[in-house]
């Protein structure tokens, strides 16, 4: 039998076999999510596969409910839902922050979010809009992505700034630097020299970086020694400014994340 093995990020070897037929069936799969459906050419173009060798991979998968077929193109399919939600309900970390992160976003009425590194990218575990929360479409679609690169937002950059040196390296080799707005840290240098400022005073900006006219903040959620993830802010920059942004909001989540590393080490975990 063949061992598998599951990379969780930082912590785990690049130096890992591959089942050549499960690395394909997780590039269609990803295909698919990319494209918002596709056809069998075009599945076939992108994971440099003969049409009746993707043919064989999709009838497997609808087999399985997680592909489905529907004019003449292939999407995800809805077996993959349940399998989302068992992944964030089992997690500890969203147990652990759900409460406290509605708290925020019902006090403040704006975007709180919790944010966790996989490969080198961010993926939204959890978020909460408050009444007067904007830009919801532009984060709900976020969430939909398969991963985000981490140095152009808050929680990224605090997550960032808690990695070891090498593994920042890793990352920035492997994902780059994409600009998303004038705004974003696209120099190596200029990055290194802003963690390092983010690990001295413990939470990080978003000035535009992400979005134009959008700011957050950002905060590590650090649990027996244990970089976990990090919980943001984001608000427009009209409402976000001055001592509000410099300092009552750094204070909030600061507060926020002291709660959920609490949480995570008392194994306080109930949603209710």
């Amino acid at each position: 039998m063949v061992e598998e093995t599951i990379s969780l990020g930082m912590n785990e070897s690049s130096e890992v076999r591959k089942i050549s037929s499960v690395d394909t069936s997780c590039k269609i799969l990803k295909t698919l999510q990319k494209q918002n459906g596709a056809t069998v050419s075009a599945i076939s173009e992108s994971v440099g596969l003969s049409v009746g060798a993707v043919h064989t991979h999709l009838a497997t998968l609808r087999e399985h409910g997680l592909v489905a077929k529907m004019d003449q193109k292939y999407w995800l399919g809805p077996q993959l839902v349940p399998f989302g939600e068992y992944v964030k309900h089992q997690s500890d970390l969203y147990r652990a922050s759900k409460k406290e992160i509605e708290r925020v976003a019902e006090e403040t009425g704006e975007c709180v979010h919790l944010i966790v590194e996989n490969n080198g990218q961010s993926i939204i575990l959890y978020d909460s809009f408050g009444e007067d929360a904007v830009g919801t479409k532009f984060h709900s679609a976020s969430r939909e992505k398969p991963s985000n690169h981490l140095h152009y937002h808050a929680a990224g950059k605090a997550i960032l700034a808690h990695l070891p040196s090498e593994r920042i390296h890793q990352i920035i080799d492997e994902h780059g630097l994409e600009p998303m707005t004038k705004n974003t840290i696209t120099d190596k240098e200029t990055l290194f020299e802003q963690l390092s400022e983010i690990r001295s005073r413990g939470f990080a900006y978003n000035d535009e970086e992400e979005l134009l006219g959008l700011r957050s903040v950002g905060v590590p959620i650090i649990a027996n020694e244990e970089l976990r993830g990090a919980i943001s802010f984001s608000a427009p920059v009209s409402r976000l400014q001055d001592e509000y942004y410099h300092e009552e909001i750094p204070d909030l989540l600061k507060k926020s994340a002291n709660i959920i590393e609490i949480n995570l080490q008392t194994n306080d975990l109930s949603l209710e």
